[in-house]
């Protein structure tokens, strides 16, 4: 019997330790996770949030057109639109999961498709055209995120081009930096901007356009790549060391900039990230067991300098969910909430007062 129980826990050990695994981890070292004090200081600022929508399976991104109407896309293909206060009618079906959106100067509205790795675009009368997708030359993977220059740029991240939404906990895991930013122009050019990015996730240009900033959700960082001017091709950190995980990008009325966090970082991810074998080890568990993300209603806002000027926080014990993405809207926050994560999906889109 100890012989048999020796063979099984040897059986184990070696599957763990030498079993073929896809997975890639490189090494790195994290920071410390700041303390929250000063600006990161605990606060209740998000519990003023009123419910905008229910029952919509993960409203990832809110935005809003020209005559006030909210526009968010759901897990099962549709995006839906809506006026504050009524109830959510659809507005288009997709064949897929629209998630990043923005609107073009002409009103079209364009979304990021994570699950078939396409742009649509969508008029304002509702017909609808794929103007980004894989080709034999160019393979998209996960896309994420969208954003429309005045001139009809169009800017899109692939978070991974190895991994899907399906296995993101897997991309996080293996920290490869395989994530990219592409613009494709107005006549159908595609160019690939940026590469090396640790989850590429939301985007968004200045208000000058100066520059394009980027979401490293798997880093912890905001990145800047400038696109004009004397710095034009340079790219560098603008702000490090966040203390979760950031998710979409938008612009605030001031020219500051908002970002969310869709969970706070994890003990175990940093403490595994110098040791790429024993990322290798948890990857070879049952995904069940891999470390999961969790709620963690919390925005925040910052400038141009890397300046994090402010944040709205959910009191201990709030009902919110995770915030995928923050848009303002006058004196208001929209704030729409994940789907495909898994733990952390919901079924809500809120807006919280500034004042």
């Amino acid at each position: 019997m100890r012989k048999l129980l020796l063979l099984i826990v040897l059986a184990g050990f070696g599957y763990l330790w030498f079993w073929p695994t896809a997975l890639q981890p490189v090494a790195w070292q994290p920071q410390p996770v700041p303390a929250a004090e000063g600006v990161w200081a605990p606060n209740g600022r998000l519990d003023r949030a009123v419910l905008e929508q229910s029952g919509l399976p993960g409203p990832d991104t809110v935005v809003v057109d020209r005559e006030g109407r909210r526009y968010s896309g759901v897990g099962d293909g549709r995006i839906v639109r809506w006026r504050a206060g009524e109830a959510a009618e659809t507005f288009v079906k997709l064949d897929g999961r629209p998630v990043g959106m923005d609107f073009s100067v002409d009103g079209s509205l364009y979304a990021a498709d994570e699950e078939k790795a396409l742009v649509w675009r969508v008029s304002p009368q509702g017909e609808v055209e794929v103007v980004v997708q894989s080709t034999a030359t160019q393979r998209f993977n996960f896309l994420n995120d969208v954003f429309i220059a005045r001139d009809g740029r169009l800017f899109f991240s692939d978070a991974s081009s190895r991994w899907s939404l399906a296995d993101n906990k897997l991309a996080l895991l293996e920290h490869s930096a395989d994530g990219r930013v592409f613009v494709r122009h107005p006549d159908g050019r595609i160019e690939l901007l940026l590469d090396g990015l640790e989850f590429a996730n939301g985007l968004v240009l200045a208000p000058d356009e100066s520059y394009l900033l980027v979401a490293e959700t798997g880093a912890y960082r905001i990145t800047r790549l400038w696109l004009s001017g004397e710095r034009a091709g340079q790219r560098e950190v603008l702000l490090d060391n966040l203390p979760g995980f950031p998710g979409d990008l938008s612009i605030a009325p001031d020219g500051s900039y908002w970002c969310s966090f869709f969970s706070p970082r994890k003990a175990v991810l940093d403490a595994l990230a110098p040791w790429p074998q024993l990322r290798k080890v948890a990857a070879r568990l049952p995904r069940a067991l891999l470390t999961k993300p969790v709620v963690y209603p919390y925005v925040f806002r910052f400038d141009g300098d890397g300046r994090v000027l402010e944040t709205l926080q959910a009191s201990p014990g709030s009902d919110l969910p995770s915030f995928s993405s923050v848009v303002q809207r006058g004196d208001q926050l929209l704030l729409g909430s994940p789907g495909g994560v898994g733990e952390i999906d919901s079924d809500r889109a809120y807006r919280v007062p500034l004042k």
